[in-house]
């Protein structure tokens, strides 16, 4: 199904054709004139007389695609302005037909129709005929979000009869000269396309989200990360998966652009890998060798190492695999190398990934949020990267809560401002931080206290992307330019495996209310701000699944918040948690914490396997960060002194606070009521009568029954970390 998609200029396929074709005249597009400024802005492409000229003009039998064993042909010519990563980009997509239709829709019914005499079909597409076509072709292209429709004529600039820019080498092919125009006249002009990446313009013509690793084994590189099998297997899966593939040879410092090397491999020329397989080699016990087949969209020059087409390594495959492999690289520029020759002569892969968003699909589905904002000295969100300590926090801050452990992939693209300022064109240096933050945050975070769970490199380029993997919790995201003061405009695209709750945060604190001194008696607003980060739990005995209770109370309980805090791991009796919490507090002076520590059950109520109260009064004077270790004690019924319990706290008074030494005195119940008390009495001593089940026995004469005591125990040691500022940005 076709997406939806607006229409560049507000210009409308159907009604241009159907006007053209009915009054018999060709189409010319006025919004992209067939003058110099739609050529250049700075300097012209060529020396010479430029002349327009239609595709009937330049050949007698023009089509739109042609297919050759039901594949696109490869092969490209290049033209007069360096626009070569477009014609990479168009290499790879010849190597997924399939795509063609998302960006030249319903190719077949734009096309020529050759006939000597054009039959009348139904409607008007009779003018499709190659002496009547009208010469209006559209193209689609995603831009920020959308797809955008751009309508084109069918004139090409030429000097001396032959094309200026890139064409298919068969002369009779046309649509990569047509879309190469609806993408000039989108970028504002053929000049605009002199300087690129592939991946950007893979970007535009597929909507993918792209990834670009450097293959290096230095920091940051891919294989610093991982190892060479599962950097195979990783690519591997993203060529299943039908992602979009290409490397390249960096230009390093005294290499020279399109330098041939002596194995037949170019510099910075973009390779589309086409597929891997695994295969069995004999000469070596049967030991299997990853082939990377790969093409080169010029299609002139191939690699001459091993597993290259006259290679001698090919006998040690059976002759089934070897001629079954060979039929897969028969057009020009196909070749197969190995995995390891490919690691250590490419320098970046970039994958383009098509992900998943749809409803109804059996394939995995991601689930995609956008968002676009800008960087601008009118918003005051101009605070460069994490470096820029004073300024950073001003840049925009979307907040992330993760319910489950998820992928995230995060896109972030800058504007293409090309159109506006071709001359002194140059993209920002851009990337985002995430910072893992309080599970309660609602308000934008002013102070560099948060530790950073992901980032990417931040470069010059259109486009970063990144992938974050979060476990539960809450974070904040922060896209930014490198250097401070920097203006621009972005579009950012979050993909999860999982549901996310994703926003921007706007608000700096929590706001005054005029109802304040009424409800918060006289107290009308906060004056400090605590953070609470429960750390662990040490048991004296392991108690199976657990969880916190968290309840932070301000002035002498009036205000009262409450948070369970969920466990992340359990062992042998400690009990991890690293939650953080936020409180906003009016009267630090009253302010406290209770934390309660609780089995969890499957039937019934959860049992408390301790707790313990926190004044804040001695911790809010100042600013400050503290560890508090403190005692968990869980109540027990004694019959006997605290002293006979394991583990009581001795000293005790009544109605002590828990998680303090308290023991308290425990009435029998009434004779209705009664519980069975078990006791040992000798044969002498016992009475005469026998007493039915359920009564209580009679005790000796003149002896006092014992009194219940409900003692507190030591059931462990909680550690939390308070940490107080006066104010309330943080």
């Amino acid at each position: 199904m076709s997406p939806k998609y607006s229409k560049f200029n507000d210009q409308d396929y159907k009604k241009i054709f159907m006007q053209c074709a009915r009054n018999g005249v060709n189409f010319r597009d006025e919004t992209f004139p067939h003058a110099d400024s739609s050529l250049w802005r700075i300097k012209p492409p060529v020396e010479g007389r430029i002349v327009w000229k239609r595709c009937k003009e330049l050949t007698s039998n023009p089509r739109l695609v042609i297919f050759e064993n039901d594949q696109l042909n490869p092969d490209i010519a290049r033209g007069a302005v360096g626009n070569c990563w477009l014609a990479e980009a168009l290499g790879v997509l010849a190597a997924h037909p399939n795509l063609l239709q998302r960006i030249i829709p319903r190719w077949e019914k734009q096309d020529w129709i050759h006939s000597e005499e054009p039959g009348k079909k139904l409607g008007v597409y009779h003018w499709r005929d190659t002496g009547r076509h009208p010469g209006v072709f559209r193209f689609r292209f995603y831009r920020y979000g959308q797809w955008i429709e751009v309508v084109v004529d069918d004139y090409l600039p030429t000097v001396n009869g032959r094309l200026i820019y890139s064409r298919s080498k068969n002369p009779d092919e046309m649509w990569r000269s047509l879309l190469e125009k609806a993408y000039a006249k989108l970028c504002g002009c053929y000049e605009a396309l002199e300087t690129g990446s592939a991946s950007d313009a893979l970007v535009d013509l597929t909507g993918t989200v792209p990834e670009i690793m450097d293959i290096s084994r230095e920091e940051g590189g891919i294989l610093s990360k991982m190892s060479d099998e599962d950097f195979g297997i990783y690519m591997r899966i993203a060529c299943k998966n039908g992602g979009l593939m290409s490397c390249s040879i960096n230009v390093d410092e005294g290499d020279r652009p399109e330098e041939r090397l002596p194995n037949g491999l170019v510099i910075g020329h973009a390779y589309c890998i086409t597929g891997l397989r695994k295969v069995t080699v004999s000469w070596f016990r049967n030991k299997e060798a990853l082939l990377v087949k790969l093409r080169n969209p010029w299609g002139e020059i191939e690699w001459n190492g091993s597993w290259s087409n006259r290679s001698p390594i090919w006998e040690t495959v059976n002759s089934h695999t070897r001629n079954k492999l060979k039929r897969e690289v028969t057009q020009r520029g196909d070749f197969w190398m190995a995995f390891e020759d490919f690691i250590y002569n490419f320098s970046t892969l970039v994958i383009c990934r098509h992900l998943n968003t749809s409803l109804f699909s059996f394939k995995k589905r991601w689930h995609s949020t956008m968002f676009r904002g800008e960087w601008s000295e009118e918003t005051d969100t101009l605070g460069g990267c994490i470096n820029n300590v004073e300024t950073f926090y001003k840049n925009s801050q979307y907040v992330i809560t993760v319910k489950k452990p998820t992928v995230v992939i995060v896109a972030l693209m800058q504007d293409d401002q090309r159109m506006e300022r071709l001359e002194a064109f140059q993209y920002l240096t851009i990337g985002y931080v995430c910072l893992k933050v309080e599970e309660n945050r609602k308000y934008r975070i002013h102070e560099p206290t948060y530790d950073v769970t992901g980032q990417v490199t931040y470069i010059n380029a259109r486009e970063v992307t990144g992938r974050l993997e979060l476990k539960c919790g809450r974070y904040i995201l922060i896209p930014s330019t490198y250097d401070p003061g920097k203006e621009g405009v972005y579009f950012m695209r979050l993909f999860s495996s999982r549901h996310l709750g994703v926003g921007l945060l706007t608000r700096d604190a929590p706001k005054k209310k005029w109802w304040y001194p009424i409800v918060y008696f006289g107290k009308s607003y906060f004056v400090g701000l605590v953070r609470v980060q429960v750390d662990s739990v040490n048991l004296n005995k392991a108690g199976g699944k657990t969880y916190m209770q968290l309840t932070f109370s301000d002035m002498k309980d009036r205000n009262r918040q409450g948070f369970r805090v969920l466990s992340t791991s359990c062992n042998k009796g400690i009990i991890n948690f690293g939650s953080e919490y936020v409180f906003y507090v009016r009267d630090p002076a009253h302010a406290s914490l209770q934390l309660r520590l609780y089995k969890s059950k499957l039937i019934g109520k959860d049992d408390i396997l301790g707790e313990t109260y926190i004044p804040l009064e001695k911790y809010t004077g100042k600013n400050g960060v503290w560890t508090i270790k403190k005692t968990l004690t869980k109540s027990v019924k004694s019959h006997g002194p605290p002293g006979a319990v394991p583990g009581a706290i001795p000293g005790a008074i009544p109605g002590a606070i828990p998680g303090t030494v308290t023991t308290e005195e425990y009435q029998p119940p009434t004779t209705n009521e009664a519980i069975v008390q078990k006791e040992t009495l000798s044969f002498a001593d016992s009475p005469s009568t026998e007493m039915r089940s359920g009564k209580p026995r009679p005790t000796r004469k003149g002896a006092k029954r014992p009194a219940k005591r409900l003692v507190h125990v030591n059931a462990g040691e909680v550690q939390i970390r308070v940490s107080y500022s006066k104010g309330f940005l943080a």
